[in-house]
Parts: C-alpha cells; structure tokens; sequence
C-alpha cells in the first residue's frame, strides 16, 4: 500500500445507503480514509467541520433537497479546492455542462462499470 492511497481522504456523499456503503467499503479496502454523508447539506457540514481539508470529494448528481450540482457549487464557493469525481444516472448535455463549469475532476455515470470510479480515484490519487 502506497503513502498516498493511506492518507488520501475522500468523503463520498450519496443519497442511497447501499451505493454510499459499496462505495465506501470499496475505497476503505483500498487503504483510503473515507467518510460519507447521505446527503448534500450533510456533506457541506462535514466539509465546514473537519479538521484537515477532503483531498477528494465523490459526489451523487442526483440527491433529494440539495442535488449534486449545487452541493457542489456550495462547496467551492465555501472555499473547498480540492478534486471531485461526479457520479450519477441520467445526465443531459447541459447538466455536464454545468458541472464542468464547478471543474471536476470526472464525470462517471451510473450503473458503474466494475472498476471505473476506483480506477477514477486511483488517477487522481497519483496526482496527489
């Protein structure tokens, strides 16, 4: 396991408990630090309240109260710099177009393909 890969910390923000929980026992496998929430405004207070900043964010586009977009938009403009990787179902033209604008990192679109948003992470954490 890689320095890298132990101290990447990823908060993973989805409003369906069995994807939020694949995703994080996934990454935790993996050797990442990984918190989630179930939702946008439970992200946004995680990201206000932890101690040292999320290198990455993985963020569901489609949530109840406050959908992917806007958590995200929230997110940065709160001052939050670091990577994002967007997975969601169903994403016309202009919804990618408007997440591009927040500059993520990936956009991945569910159902996943077996090693795709892990193989996503692992890219970003080699930048790291």
């Amino acid at each position: 396991m890689t320095t890298q890969t132990q101290t990447l910390r990823i908060l993973v923000v989805d409003d369906d408990m069995l994807v939020l929980s694949m995703v994080s026992d996934t990454l935790q496998a993996e050797g990442y630090q990984v918190q989630t929430a179930l939702d946008g405004s439970h992200g946004l207070q995680k990201i206000a309240t932890c101690e040292r900043p999320y290198d990455l964010i993985i963020a569901d586009g489609r949530m109840p109260h406050l959908d992917g977009w806007r958590f995200i938009m929230q997110a940065r403009a709160g001052g939050y710099k670091g990577k994002i990787i967007v997975f969601s179902a169903w994403l016309d033209e202009d919804e990618r177009s408007r997440y591009k604008e927040l500059s993520i990192d990936a956009l991945i679109e569910k159902p996943l393909k077996t090693g795709q948003l892990l193989e996503a992470v692992k890219e970003i954490a080699a930048k790291q």
